[in-house]
Parts: C-alpha cells; structure tokens; sequence
C-alpha cells in the first residue's frame, strides 16, 4: 500500500477494515423448495418460453481494470503474462512520481492505466489498484487518476480509494464533490482524517459552531495538526498568514484556498507533483511562488504547459522591463525572467527579434535545470519563427528545443536550414556533424545526410571537448542500444579517458530480472523494471550502460518510440 501510504495515510479505522452497515440478520430454516419439473431430454423438446440460457455472472477483479488497451494506448491483456503476482505487488509502489523525463512519464502513465488481468496467486494478494490510482495522483495526473477510479468497480466501498478520491478533489478544489464524500464517511468511523474533513465542511457551511466543537473533541482525543488548527481558525475569521506549512496534506492546501492564508515559501519544500500543481494554481499564493511552482509541475508534468504560458502572461511588467527585456534577464534569471521573455517573444512581430527573444530563454531554461520545459512552454513562439537562411544561426537552437518537445518533423525542417548554409558556411557544417547522431537516434528518417562516416565526423568535434569522453560513451552506446554498428578504433579512442568510474546502479538482481524479462517478451515486466532502472534520475543521470540496457530491453518488447524518447531527453541533457 506504499502509494496510498504516501499520498493520504491509513487511519485505524482502514487497518480494521470497512465496517457493515446493514442490520442484523434472523436466521431461520431454509423453506422447502417446490420439485423442479423434469427436464426434457432433449432441450428441444421444452415449451418455447422455457428454453432461457442462463449465463453465470463473472466477478470483476477490480484490479485488472484500466482506461487504456492496446487500442488507445495501452500495453494490452496480456503484458503481465509470465510475471508473478508477488513481483508486481512488491515492485509497483516503488515506481518514481516525480522526475524530468517526459517520455518516463508517459511510460509510468500506460503502465498504470492499462487493462489486463494480473496473475493468480496462491497466497493472500495486495491491492494494486488503490496503488495505481494513488501514483497517478501523487504524479499530479488528477485527471487520470479520476477516470480510473471511475472504471472501478469497489471505488464506493473502498475505504483507500475514497481517500484518494477525496484527496484528489480538494487538490483539484473541487470542495463540494470531496465534503459530499466526507459527509458520507463521517458515521462509519472515527477516522481522524474524515473528521477533519467533515470538520473543514463544516466550516465552509457557515457551522462554526459545529466546527469548532469538532476541533475541541480532536484537542481531547490527543490529535496533533497545528497546520490544520490554525486553518480552521482562519476560515472563522482568525490569522490568515502561517509561518510554515511543509508537507501540506491536500486538506491543507484547500483548506487555505478557502481561507484566503497566504501560502508560504516552504509550501513546495517537499517537490511533489501534485502539491505543486495545487500551490501554481491557487490565488493566494505569491506570484514568484507561484510561477516556481508552476514551472516545476510543468517540468514533472503534473501542469499543461497552456497553464504555465497563461501564468506566464498573466504577470505585469514594467515598461522598462518590456522595452529591455533580454538586458534585463542578464542580470537575473529564475521564472520572472522567463516569463518576461515568453511575453516579450509573443508581442514581437520580427522573426530574428522573436529567435534572440526564445533562444535567451532556452538558455535560461538550460542553466536552470529546466531546458525540456521551456522548449514545450516555448512552443507556440517556436513555430511562429519560419525556417530561413537568414536565421540560419538559431537553426541548432530550434532543432534541439523541437526534439526536446517531441516535435521531430520541425526539427527536421530547421535541419534542412542548417544543411542548406553548410553548401557554403563553415560553421554549419560543424553544427551539422554535430546534431547528425542526435536526429538519428529520434529516428533514421529525420538524419538528411546520414553516412558511415558521420559518427567519427561527430567524435572529430566531440573529442577536444573537456566532456568528450562521457559525451562519446553516452552516444555509441545510444548507437549499440538500437544496433546500429559503432567502428572499432571510436571506442578505442575511449581508452584515454579514466579506467575506473562512479556512479549510481540499479541493483544486479534488477539488471538480471530486466535481462530476462525483455528477452522472454513480458512486456509489462520489462516496462516496470526499466522505469525502476532509470530511477528519480531518469536518462538524464542514468550511467550509459544502463542506459544501453533499458533501451535495448524496451525496443526488445516493441516499445521503439518510448525508447528513442528516451535516448533523445539523454543526449540533450548532456549537452549534445
């Protein structure tokens, strides 16, 4: 129960389980049946109306349901074929919620949407669907993480996912659909979290009295949540800023969107995608705290990036600022700056003026750690800047800010660009060898110009590079992961750099589970596994061998695009 553990907590109340409700029941002797009529020997033969096929009611196992199939996206019925039930159980809850990387994202997000039946087991089984739904909302995927509880078929009587439910719905500030829950659970228990609910209900429905009497029976039966306390305070009237609210709970935080509490700085401390989700969206937060919020929930993809671009133009600026934007961003960076840098990019109407404009903010984005989330943010001005000879100098940018937002048939266009000037211009004939390798790991068709010889042109400019080393394991093993052949004498000049390395490995049980599962076919295994391999870190940070594992594995259960999404996010977050 890791995911709903971290999401909402288990009460006394849910370790004891649901309690039954309905009135007790007199047992009496069974009454005799009448003597059914003799069969016919033949079916045929029976009266018309008695000819009635009846069909045994099948029981949903609620935890093979899903939203996806293979149609739509998902892994299909069979992707936990050959898997044991205990692996999965074990393993689910330790799939990361929060990092950079797009393409796990959407990896995590089929693997826990999808609809297939899960294995027997002989022993006492885990509920993994409360699991499921609880890691899609900590990932700040409300929406998802609503439809699947829809798609369940115990989601009104079980007691963790009408928690999560009810989580759910106050991050999302949906109060009226969370207290009607709230009112529904109050008598089953005494449930701490329900009451504070029911309490915080209470509040919002003028019941002060009510309300308050509620706090005083909590203070008595030893519960301790100051946070809570002073928020029910403020919603009658009392203090409305705290000094601190670290690890808000979703109460919490639609507790002081009610109250109108000024939100603190440490609010986002905890870096999870859903908090920071509610946090860039509710009005009384600081707008800097905001925009932070908001950029690190795009970045973890708990936010559309529409809704950072609206809170991008919603911040006013001086004149000042307007008129000198790319001075002003010189001296500061962070959110503001960017914001001030999208505004000013969507008002110019000179493409060149509009590329200086997007390319400082990509560099921004870079510098902050946050490169893939600008180029998404980015985008509408990107494809407002037509490919030209005259900005054939911001070619390179566009071409890595398109790959970095999926957008490979864009890239392919500034490519094109950049060819065109390398007929005559030194300097695009290195940029060319340089982003050649990186459009053919996003696919063979989007590399115009791709030879043998290519790599060893892209290690002739890589080499003098203080990185070159690390920045050549990376990509020949990119290369080796989609068997695409890497000359000898290349990994030979590899020798030169450092013999000993450290870094960061999954265990040599999971690299051996991965190994077998990807080669036996076990598609949802193999997914599973690979997410773990890559960890928090993502490709990002993940050792090139490993890297080189997880790809070849994915490839091997036919996930060839996640794969090359996720060798690409690898590449540009080396720097290539």
């Amino acid at each position: 129960m890791a995911a709903v553990l971290a999401f909402s907590g288990v009460s006394e109340a849910q370790k004891r389980g649901p309690l039954l409700l309905a009135p007790p029941q007199r047992l009496e002797p069974p009454k005799p049946q009448p003597t059914a009529p003799a069969t016919p020997a033949n079916p045929a033969d029976a009266p018309a109306a008695d000819r009635v096929q009846v069909d045994a009611l099948v029981t949903i196992d609620p935890d093979s349901v899903g939203t996806l199939t293979k149609a739509n996206g998902g892994f299909g019925e069979q992707m936990w074929s050959g898997t044991s039930r205990p692996l999965i159980e074990r393993l689910l809850p330790h799939l990361s919620v929060n990092n950079s990387s797009a393409a796990m994202r959407d990896l995590t997000r089929r693997l826990l949407l999808s609809a297939a039946p899960l294995p027997q087991s002989e022993g006492p089984v885990v509920a993994l669907i409360p699991q499921r739904i609880g890691l899609l909302a900590m990932m700040g995927d409300f929406e998802a993480a609503q439809a699947l509880l829809q798609a369940s078929p115990d989601r009104a009587s079980n007691a963790d996912l009408v928690r999560i439910e009810a989580d759910t719905l106050f991050l999302g500030n949906d109060n009226a659909r969370a207290c009607a829950l709230a009112a529904g659970r109050i008598t089953e228990g005494d449930d701490p979290y329900w009451q504070k609910a029911f309490i915080f209900c209470q509040a919002m429905g003028n019941e002060l009295g009510k309300a308050e009497l509620g706090v005083a029976l909590l203070r008595e039966l030893g519960v301790e949540d100051e946070v809570f306390f002073f928020l029910t305070d403020a919603l009658a009237g009392g203090e409305k800023n705290i000094a601190s609210m670290a690890d808000p709970s979703p109460l919490h935080l639609a507790m002081a969107r009610a109250g109108n509490v000024q939100l603190p700085a440490d609010v986002i401390a905890g870096n999870g995608p859903a908090v920071l989700r509610a946090v860039a969206t509710s009005p009384n937060a600081p707008v800097e705290l905001r925009l932070e919020a908001a950029e690190r929930a795009e970045a973890a993809g708990a936010l559309a990036p529409e809704t950072l671009r609206h809170l991008y133009t919603s911040i006013s600026f001086s004149e000042e600022d307007l008129a000198n934007p790319l001075s002003r961003t010189e001296a500061e960076s962070g959110p503001l700056s960017r914001a001030l840098l999208y505004r000013t990019a969507l008002i110019q109407t000179v493409p060149t003026a509009k590329a200086e404009v997007t390319a400082r903010a990509l560099a921004l984005g870079r510098e902050g750690g946050r490169y893939a989330s600008t180029a998404r943010t980015f985008l509408p001005v990107l494809e407002n800047i037509p490919p030209s000879a005259e900005l054939g100098w911001f070619a390179p940018a566009a071409v890595r800010a398109f790959l970095a937002a999926g957008k490979y048939d864009l890239a392919k266009s500034w490519f094109s660009v950049l060819r065109a000037s390398a007929l005559f211009d030194a300097q695009s004939v290195s940029a060319v060898n340089a982003l050649l390798p990186v459009l053919w790991l996003a696919g063979p068709d989007y590399a115009e110009g791709w030879s043998p010889t290519t790599l060893a042109q892209w290690w002739r400019l890589a080499e003098g590079h203080a990185e070159g080393p690390e920045r050549g394991a990376l990509l020949f093993s990119l290369f080796a992961a989609f068997d695409e052949p890497v000359a000898a004498e290349l990994w030979e000049s590899l020798l030169e750099g450092p013999e000993r390395s450290t870094v960061a490995m999954p265990g040599l049980a999971l690299r051996f589970q991965l190994a077998a599962a990807g080669s036996e076919g076990r598609i949802g295994e193999t997914v599973l596994l690979s997410l773990l391999s890559l960890g928090d870190g993502g490709p990002a940070q993940a050792d090139s061998m490993i890297l080189r594992d997880v790809l070849a594995r994915l490839r091997a259960v036919g996930e060839e695009a996640g794969a090359r999404a996720l060798a690409i996010e690898a590449v540009l977050a080396a720097g290539l």
